[in-house]
């Protein structure tokens, strides 16, 4: 096969640079003809390789990217390439090596409104429409389902266009078993003592792996602890604002800047614990170094290798939403616990299975078969997102059982049980294949609803957008909740907008309002049942804590919207019950939740446990495990916040009464007539 390799830059301390090399030369291997096109390249060209360097120098990179582009197209074009694999997103990609996160997704939604104005957001969003659009037939080469989604959230691109990957562990970095004289070798090249902890940061991009929360984290360690433990900065970057920062907090001596090295492995082995608290990683390869090398790792959940830290039982991760107080107290609990040498030989143990190195020959499996696919079918592009504006995304296995009948208008059209009906929107029960599913459909609220929204200073719900994008995040922030099926969407005017979301049925659940609705007049007794009333206050505080941490809040935020499942046979314990929040079609996404909508959200759930029989300790337990903090703390900093949540509870309290008994009336009159 004639293949082509586009990249914007490659050094060699780069993981992406280096997954190139490795895909490249296993493609080598195997005998392809191939060719590179990099706007830069640092270090050696590869043997048998023609490298075709297009620089282009501009000040900002989404300029220089598009300059980039734009001489590579022709020569794209003119090559005859049978493929064309990219490493960074670009137009006009066979297929894709997704080493990145999704930046409409996860980068755009810290900047405000007006940054989706510049010409540097059109730029990657475009580059990144023509990768993942549901009308792009580019393949996927994907190394984090947890990024998958994000990508799905936003584009709804098809499952079979993934291609999950391995871990990206090289063989040739790694090490076996300990080796006391390379790390007193290291230690001693870095100045440091045996007695000290000799903390690890590695990776180039300091802002995106969080170097800032962990030069504050070391500042923030007791002074005994302070006085014995130092930070190595491994990578290649601008560290002038790190070295401000260092100063700033006065650990300026505690800190090392060694630059792009090429002997991590051997640094690894000089180490105490790798701190990788990042704000955003698509993989993260050097937390796998690090845990095969046996040392332990702290790091954040946004980390696409994090779940292996935790599988490996070498370290700690860091859930969602970040706190920095978290990373400090969890930095200094490790580097003084007594469970670092059963981290340090889990790790060791996890790092040698095989299928943690088998990425280059299970990617280029992928490269031959997609391009040999692409050959025998190139007259036959199927195209999901449609002319008419019509956005559609279905879960395969649904795909599947919905046969022909799976066309946006097909989809609308189910009926089935119907559970709920309002003006302009339906919820109804169906089966296909042999499983249930929940479709929600909305037929548009009409220029009315949609002025009078706007009158009160609320935005309208215009259909199952923000219930789509709603679900996505609360999986991310590891909160049970449904698990989407299928999502589409008109385009055009807004008050006629049609959309739809289909989920799978949560079967053997209650909802919490039921559950707790009989301990009015059988409170919960014996020391199993009350544990499991704790365990339920802890779990819905938890829930809303990290809900309103990330900027979220629900809107409808009642007992209602918690469903429960419990086991059949078995006395219910934290252990064998879930609890799953859902209904989110009116939820709020943004940077920073608003104390107002916070107030609304814990004052609705207080409202609707009011006939729950909860006592006083109760309540306090939710504020202690909402706030994370000591009660007393509580009471004394935060008066003005629960006093306007008790107050809006009544209020809700006493105008549901109200309905309650126009309802009785009415119904009264209605018997008598």
């Amino acid at each position: 096969m004639k293949l082509a390799f586009c990249l914007y830059k490659y050094f060699p301390y780069s993981g992406l640079s280096r997954d190139f090399m490795r895909i490249l030369q296993e493609c080598r291997s195997r005998g392809h003809e191939l060719s590179v096109f990099a706007a830069e390249w640092q270090g050696d060209f590869p043997d048998g390789v023609e490298v075709n360097l297009l620089p282009g120098y501009h000040w900002m990179n989404h300029t220089q990217n598009a300059a980039f582009y734009r001489k590579l197209k022709p020569r794209l074009r003119n090559g005859n390439f049978d493929a064309v694999i990219g490493f960074n997103k670009m137009p006009g990609l066979d297929i894709y090596y997704g080493a990145d996160y999704c930046y409409v997704g996860r980068a755009v939604p810290r900047y405000s409104p007006l940054y989706r104005l510049t010409p540097r957001y059109h730029h990657f969003h475009t580059f990144e429409h023509a990768v993942f659009s549901a009308r792009s037939n580019t393949g996927i080469l994907s190394l984090s389902e947890c990024e998958k989604s994000v990508y799905q959230q936003f584009y709804g691109t098809p499952d079979r266009r993934f291609h999950l990957l391995p871990p990206t562990l090289d063989r040739r970095r790694k090490l076996n078993g300990s080796d006391p004289v390379m790390r007193a070798k290291v230690r001693n090249q870095l100045g440091i003592g045996e007695e000290e902890n000799l903390l690890l940061f590695i990776g180039s991009g300091f802002k995106t792996k969080g170097l800032d929360r962990a030069i504050i984290a070391l500042a923030s360690l007791p002074d005994t602890l302070l006085k014995e433990s130092k930070l190595a900065v491994i990578g290649q970057d601008n560290a002038r604002p790190f070295h401000r920062l260092a100063k700033q907090l006065g650990i300026t001596d505690k800190i090392q800047f060694l630059g792009g090295r090429s002997d991590i492995p051997e640094i690894l082995r000089g180490g105490d614990l790798l701190i990788h608290p990042a704000y955003g990683e698509n993989t993260g390869t050097v937390l796998l170094e690090a845990i095969a090398a046996g040392l332990p790792v702290l790091t954040t959940d946004v980390c696409g290798y994090a779940p292996h830290i935790v599988s490996a039982q070498a370290g700690i991760v860091l859930r969602s939403p970040f706190g920095q107080d978290a990373l400090n107290a969890q930095l200094s609990h490790m580097l003084t616990s007594d469970q670092r040498q059963s981290w340090s030989e889990n790790g060791i143990a996890y790092g040698s299975n095989a299928q943690l190195y088998r990425m280059p020959e299970t990617a280029v499996d992928v490269v031959e078969k997609w391009t040999e696919s692409k050959l025998r079918n190139a007259n036959k592009q199927e195209i999901v997102e449609r002319e008419d504006g019509i956005r559609m995304y279905l879960r395969d296995d649904l795909r599947e059982a919905l046969g022909k009948a799976n066309d946006f208008e097909d989809i609308m059209a189910i009926r089935g049980e119907v559970y709920r009906e309002a003006p302009g929107r339906r919820t109804s029960r169906f089966q296909r294949g042999g499983r249930n599913y929940f479709l929600k459909v909305h037929t548009g609220v009409g220029w009315q609803e949609i002025i009078k929204n706007l009158v009160y200073f609320r935005l309208p719900v215009l259909g199952a957008l923000n219930e789509w994008h709603g679900i996505h995040c609360l999986q991310r922030l590891g909160i049970d909740t449904l698990r989407i099926a299928g999502y589409g969407t008109t385009g055009g005017n807004p008050a006629t907008r049609r959309s739809f979301i289909l989920t799978d049925e949560l079967a053997g659940t209650i909802s919490l309002e039921d559950f707790c609705g009989t301990w009015k007049r059988i409170p919960p007794h014996g020391a199993d049942q009350i544990e499991f009333k704790r365990f339920l206050i802890q779990r819905v505080a938890e829930i809303s804590r990290m809900m309103h941490s990330s900027g979220a809040n629900h809107r409808d935020f009642y007992l209602c919207h918690f469903l429960l499942t419990l086991p059949q046979a078995e006395t219910p314990n934290r252990d064998n019950s879930r609890l799953h929040l859902i209904d989110m079609h009116r939820m709020q996404l943004r940077s920073r939740t608003p104390s107002r909508w916070v107030v609304k959200d814990i004052a609705g759930l207080y409202f609707s446990s009011m006939d729950v029989n909860l006592s006083r300790r109760d309540l306090f337990r939710f504020m202690k495990a909402y706030r994370g903090k000591p009660l007393r703390q509580i009471l004394k900093s935060e008066q003005r916040f629960w006093r306007r949540v008790d107050a809006k509870a009544i209020g809700l309290y006493a105008t549901e009464k109200r309905r309650a008994q126009r309802r009785a009336v009415q119904g009264t009159h209605s018997a008598t007539a």
